[in-house]
C-alpha cells in the first residue's frame, strides 16, 4: 500500500482485543450454541459498537434489531434471540432499557480513550511552551 492509498483511506476505528477470545469459557458456550455463525455476530456487533460513539448499539425502537440484522446479514428474530443469549446466558454482553454493550470493550476503551486524551494533552503543552 502506498502512502497516497493510505492518506485516501476513511478512519479506522482501533481497538485491543484478544487473540485466543475463541477460546474464552463464554464464547465458547455460544459457539456450541449458534456456531462460526454466532462467532462472527458477535466479533460484528463488537465492531459495530466500537464504531459508535458511546460504545453501546440500540436495543429497543421500532427498527434497532432489523437495521443490526441487516448489517449481520441474519433474520432479525434469530438475531434478537442471540443478543438476548449474550446478555442473559453467556454475559458476554450488558444491557439498560434502551441499548446493549459489552463490558470487555468498555473497559479496554476506557484506557484507550484515557491514554489518547493524555497524549492530546502532552503535545498542547509542548505546542504551548
Amino acid at each position: 500500500v502506498c502512502s497516497s492509498d493510505l492518506a485516501k483511506k476513511p478512519d479506522v476505528y482501533w481497538f485491543k482485543h484478544d487473540a485466543n477470545a475463541r477460546r474464552d469459557q463464554k464464547i465458547l458456550m455460544l459457539r456450541t450454541v449458534y456456531g462460526a455463525e454466532g462467532y462472527g455476530w458477535w466479533w460484528m456487533l463488537i465492531e459495530m459498537m466500537r464504531e459508535s460513539g458511546d460504545y453501546k448499539l440500540k436495543l429497543t425502537g421500532k427498527y434497532a434489531i432489523s437495521t443490526l440484522a441487516q448489517e449481520l446479514g441474519a433474520e432479525p428474530e434469530k438475531l434478537k434471540a442471540f443478543i438476548q443469549d449474550c446478555i442473559e446466558e453467556f454475559e458476554l454482553f450488558e444491557s439498560n432499557e434502551k441499548y446493549f454493550w459489552s463490558p470487555s470493550l468498555l473497559r479496554r476503551m476506557e484506557a484507550y480513550d484515557e491514554m489518547i486524551e493524555k497524549r492530546r494533552e502532552a503535545a498542547n503543552t509542548r505546542w504551548n511552551k
